[in-house]
């Protein structure tokens, strides 16, 4: 016997387990994401409800770690409370160990379910998944069978396994290393070391049910393995967690604790009756079965004693990780911006509908700080302050960092397999946060601006002064509807927009022939005149861009065709010229007796 190839092709039956179970997960996620988020969402009305929707997910997914993995960035991204995560990640355990309970259907020869052993099933479901792969038309066909070849694979990496491990039988080696592992302590660091190097637990159960084939395997031997990968499969997760919100963290340590509490009670539990009473088999040959129970049960009985003391394993990780202490006067929007950062997860990112929602949620965050710059740049008009002038350079480098940020996450999602409509929806949300992010540069463009009139000492006249404010509420009202526009989706508001640019347009030019008159007349400087005539410039700008984004955001409800700015918008000026027109009038009523106050007060101040 060649042991060199015998151990090769063992390891190469592994790799296409753990390809299979990849293929498994990614292509269920395309096919389900959106709809793994709302089942997760359902799941916080009962601890119960949890541990199920924990066991369906995972046994759909084959692995609990995928489902580990997607509850940490679902907490992450604010979809899921910390406490309801809990027993979801329970659930999670308990759905695990279907796939061991498949995998033993191997050994059931001669049984009624010999049929459906992973070597009669597997040959199966690879035709069928090529056949659907070559339906290459429909993505949701290719999906599926590339699901269904990564089950195929599955079965026959293990069977693979299953068949080389015979070969290691007469290999004094091995009983030597499974000798070693009835030692408790090696047996656990055995478990958790395999399940790292594997990155999943079904995968180290499988190669524990392959090499019980090999009648060395005992339950010494293999029962604190067991209980080691069980603690194993956590390092994917914690690692996961890394650079994600402290709740995010929590939730991955919840997963360590209850694996690692459960494992602490078998191990009292059984070895204290083992060295006290002792168990009669604990020295025979465990078989397929009988370690895809043991898997079972390890995790039922957990589940059943940790799950009333949820509350307790949600304390112990606020206590492992705790809350940072804020300083009260810690710039609040800075800290939004951090918050919202979050929902940019990579974990999730494999799941377009998800991803695109955040996505839009964090751009909508960037339009906000831009919103907010510009109302506080204008105020630098009446009082300039150095320090308000440095806190809108901080939240400037803040949307930059959301635009570099948001612009890769969108180009990472773009690489995947979307459909029309998701391409779409990246395309739209690219052109979006490059709008809101011109936005905050113009916002910062007008506050420097008004830093360089403070340094030459120079002064708007009270009519300037009135007619700069009077446009910053029109591009105000602009920028609100904008926003608007990105979750409502109405024509309507575009046709608002629209009017709002029209009066902005009309004001701006009386505004600027206005202003020759005042030069002409000697009632203004020219350098007051070049820093107002910017200024207005600057925010027609603005308004600019903002119909851009209100334009984008209805190619991201999945309309037919692409919608084009300039193809739509004179199509707008044609078919909805009465309802425009019936908005300016509105507006510009608003906008003459703001004209006529003695006071103009900012809006959104």
């Amino acid at each position: 016997m060649d042991i060199t190839i015998t151990v090769m092709k063992m390891i190469g039956g592994c790799i296409l387990m753990l390809y299979g179970m990849n293929l498994l997960s990614s292509n269920l996620k395309k096919i389900a994401g959106e709809k793994f988020e709302n089942i997760l969402q359902r799941a916080t009305d009962n601890v119960f409800k949890g541990v199920l929707t924990g066991i369906l997910i995972t046994v759909a997914l084959q692995s609990s770690t995928a489902t580990t993995v997607m509850v940490v960035g679902f907490v992450n991204a604010g979809i899921l409370k910390l406490k309801n995560s809990i027993p979801i990640i329970m659930g999670a355990n308990i759905g695990t160990t279907v796939t061991a309970q498949i995998l033993r259907l191997a050994s059931l020869d001669g049984s009624i379910l010999s049929f459906l052993s992973p070597s009669n099933i597997a040959p199966i479901l690879l035709l069928i998944g090529f056949i659907l792969l070559e339906m290459k038309k429909k993505k949701k066909a290719r999906d599926t069978g590339l699901l269904l070849i990564g089950i195929g694979l599955l079965f026959t990496g293990l069977m693979m396994m299953i068949e080389e491990a015979s070969n290691f039988s007469n290999l004094p080696i091995l009983t030597t290393i499974l000798t070693t592992l009835s030692n408790p302590i090696l047996g656990v660091f055995a478990g958790i070391i395999i399940t790292v190097i594997v990155h999943s637990s079904a995968a180290t159960v499988g190669i524990l049910q392959a090499l019980s084939t090999t009648g060395f395997t005992t339950f010494a031997n293999t029962i604190p393995v067991i209980l080691g990968q069980n603690i194993g499969t956590c390092v994917t997760s914690l690692v996961s967690s890394i650079g994600a919100t402290k709740n995010a963290k929590r939730t991955a340590m919840v997963h360590l604790y209850f694996n690692l509490i459960g494992t602490i009670l078998f191990m009292i539990g059984i070895y204290g009756y083992q060295y006290i009473v002792g168990f009669a088999f604990w020295n025979d040959a465990i078989d397929m079965g009988q370690i895809a129970n043991f898997h079972l049960i390890f995790n039922i009985v957990s589940t059943l004693v940790l799950l009333p003391f949820t509350g307790l394993l949600e304390k112990l990780t606020l206590i492992t990780i705790r809350d940072k202490k804020v300083d009260v006067d810690e710039d609040q929007d800075l800290n939004e911006y951090v918050a919202s950062l979050s929902l940019l997860d990579e974990r999730i990112a494999n799941i377009p509908s998800i991803a695109l929602n955040n996505s839009l949620n964090v751009i909508l965050k960037m339009g906000e700080l831009s919103e907010r710059n510009l109302n506080r740049a204008i105020k630098l008009i009446d009082k300039f302050d150095e320090e308000k002038l440095e806190h809108i350079g901080q939240r400037e480098d803040a949307i930059d960092k959301m635009d570099i940020k948001v612009a890769n996450y969108l180009v990472e999602i773009g690489n995947l397999e979307l459909t029309d409509t998701e391409n779409k929806s990246v395309s739209a949300l690219l052109k979006i946060e490059g709008d809101y992010e011109k936005i905050g540069d113009y916002a910062f463009k007008i506050a420097k601006s008004i830093e360089l009139m403070k340094e030459k000492e120079l002064k708007f006249s009270n009519i300037a002064d009135k007619e700069i404010k009077i446009m910053y509420n029109i591009v105000e009202d602009v920028i609100v509807r904008t926003h608007d526009i990105l979750t409502d989706r109405k024509v309507s508001t575009i046709c608002e927009i629209e009017a709002l640019r029209q009066i902005a347009d009309r004001y701006k030019e009386n505004y600027k022939s206005e202003h020759i008159e005042r030069l002409k007349e000697g009632n203004c400087t020219v350098e007051n005149g070049i820093a107002f005539i910017e200024l207005l410039a600057d925010m027609d700008k603005i308004i600019n861009h903002c119909i851009n984004i209100a334009v984008q955001s209805l190619n991201i409800v999945g309309k037919e065709d692409y919608v084009t700015k300039h193809d739509f918008m004179s199509a707008l000026s044609i078919d909805k010229k009465e309802d425009i027109n019936s908005n300016i009038e509105n507006f510009e009523y608003k906008y003459e007796h703001l004209a006529e106050d003695n006071k103009l007060e900012l809006s959104n101040v």
